[in-house]
């Protein structure tokens, strides 16, 4: 296959002497920042920089770009770097909010849903819609006997869960999904009655465990009071290594401390979070937060607050505390205030969509959009919630879980557009509490039933891995009926299928390079290329060999 040959080719970005495309169409192509670097994947290849601020590229709109329900095929290099690049965001996209309509391709983190604040990192994410209704969603099972799904988490491929358990001889678990219903019962080696946090790093799965209060949720007194507070890593086969107690002053994996046992607090690691290749978490133990230093040591970096959950955006890392008021960190010990969501005395969860930060509050059921310093601006309330609390992105729109009624919301160009209720259970407060996006579909989990459930809007697929580093070569297919993406010319993952003409993209908004959906992009492109059909997979193979 040659270009010359190769008539579907609709436009091809080589990035070598400037940022416009090779077409015959003439498309026009706007710079907004973007920087050549003259260093691509290989020798003569030039290269694109994107800074994940603010840096895109702009296509006008024009007929050749239209792809309607046909076949087509982006292909590219895009670099990466693992300490930096914690939300990469968009690649390419073209995609009418409004109307949900379009096909946007990204690196998706989400950052910030409740207390596992990154149930997606650096996932792989392809996606169409033509504004069709969000399917029915699917009962996925209850793990054990979970009264709360407080953690859900794509891992190497897997779906895993941690759960709460209120009997007087249980405790909270930790799960992996197996499909239909079925989940595998990984364990506990504290005792104590929840699985409160996950996160990945360097390619193992971390766990921050809890002792959940039942009062602030509804559920009483609970007769587990094994405390928790722990960290553990965990292989896929169920062996748990501790990995320290930060804040507890004897941290050895079988002490039991009295910081909060005797008060009658918590005593949980709330939130654990990934950010510049370096683990942080939160706890009771003692007000603040911690950065791990391997082994079973812990560092205690500030500040002064019960910190509830983090997010990442534009590179920085921020914490939503108890009280309202945001907090970006600075490094060492030092925390800057980024201002207070009006109204808001608790800031659980967060999301970047359209490169903007947005935040859910307590007590008034808002969403607030951080417009940067210490400002923040109303985006409304959320039907008549309470609290918004996990916040994900999910093929080109925010999905929000609500409290008290289990509600799941969308947020749309002008309000919230209902979408279901997740948990019936007869109860004064229920919790759509964690969310993450897997194989293609939302996944939810609820307080107090204890279950997961899963929808699809449009069609995607997901590669659920951390996106490796370095110069990578991507491929996303629309074939007749299936969507397909290839990483290094090897096919990784492949949507369920649907009907062709089910799926018109047609839209009126430009073509985005390195901005979309989600965020702006966070690394370097190079030979980048819009095709009108779909390519075999040894054309897919070829591009990525040469």
């Amino acid at each position: 296959m040659s270009e010359r040959s190769d008539r579907s080719l609709i436009a091809h970005w080589p990035f070598t002497a400037d940022c416009h495309a090779q077409t015959e169409a003439g498309v026009s192509v706007r710079n907004h920042g973007v920087r050549l670097s003259g260093a691509g994947p290989r020798t003569g290849m030039g290269a694109a920089v994107f800074d994940g601020r603010s840096a895109f590229l702009e296509v006008a709109d024009h007929p050749v770009l239209k792809v309607g329900a046909r076949e087509f095929t982006v292909a590219g290099w895009i670099y990466t770097s693992a300490q930096d690049s914690d939300v990469v965001g968009d690649v390419i996209g073209k995609f009418d909010p409004g109307t949900r309509t379009g096909f946007n391709l990204g690196i998706l983190t989400n950052a910030g849903v409740t207390s596992t604040t990154q149930p997606n990192y650096r996932n792989l994410h392809f996606g169409i819609d033509s504004g069709r209704r969000v399917d029915p969603w699917e009962d996925c099972g209850r793990p054990g006997n979970a009264v709360l799904i407080a953690a859900l988490k794509v891992f190497q491929s897997g779906l895993y869960a941690g759960t709460l358990e209120t009997g007087v001889e249980e405790r909270g678990r930790l799960w992996r999904y197996e499909g239909e219903r079925q989940w595998v019962d990984l364990g506990n080696p504290v005792g104590c009655n929840v699985v409160h946090s996950l996160a990945e790093l360097d390619g193992a799965l971390y766990c921050g465990m809890g002792r959940f209060m039942g009062p602030g949720s509804a559920l009483g007194e609970l007769s587990n009071r094994i405390p928790g507070g722990q960290v553990y890593r965990v292989t896929p086969d169920g062996h748990w290594a501790y990995c320290g107690h930060p804040g507890a002053e004897d941290a050895t994996p079988d002490h039991v401390p009295t910081v909060g046992y005797a008060s009658g607090k918590a005593d949980d690691v709330i939130a654990l979070t990934v950010y510049r290749g370096r683990l942080y978490c939160t706890s009771n133990h003692r007000r603040g937060a911690f950065v791990y230093e391997g082994g079973e040591g812990w560092t205690y970096i500030g500040p002064d607050l019960r910190i509830l959950s983090f997010t990442i955006h534009h590179g920085d890392l921020y914490a939503l505390t108890n009280g309202g008021p945001t907090y970006r960190y600075e490094g060492g010990s030092h925390w800057v205030y980024s201002g207070c969501p009006a109204g808001s005395t608790q800031t659980y969860g967060a999301v970047t969509s359209e490169g903007r930060l947005y935040v859910g509050t307590w007590p008034e059921g808002e969403v607030h959009r951080y417009d940067a310093g210490e400002t923040w601006t109303l985006r409304g309330r959320v039907g008549y919630e309470r609290e918004i609390m996990s916040m994900v992105l999910y093929n080109g729109k925010a999905y929000l879980g609500s409290l008290p009624m289990a509600n799941v919301w969308r947020m749309d160009d002008e309000t919230f557009t209902f979408i279901a209720t997740l948990d019936s259970a007869s109860a004064p407060l229920r919790r759509v509490w964690s969310m993450a996006v897997f194989q293609g579909k939302l996944f939810a989990g609820t307080l107090p039933s204890g279950r997961v459930h899963a929808t699809e809007a449009g069609k995607m697929a997901t590669w659920d891995r951390v996106f490796p580093a370095g110069w990578r070569h991507v491929t996303a297919v629309r074939d007749d009926g299936v969507l397909r993406l290839y990483v290094d010319g090897a096919p990784v993952a492949m949507s369920t299928s649907f009907t062709a003409q089910d799926y018109n993209l047609n839209n009126d908004r430009p073509l985005t390079i390195g901005f979309g959906v989600n965020d702006y992009f966070d690394g370097r492109m190079s030979d980048l290329r819009l095709y009108g059909r779909a390519l075999e997979p040894g054309e897919v193979a070829d591009l990525a060999r040469r």
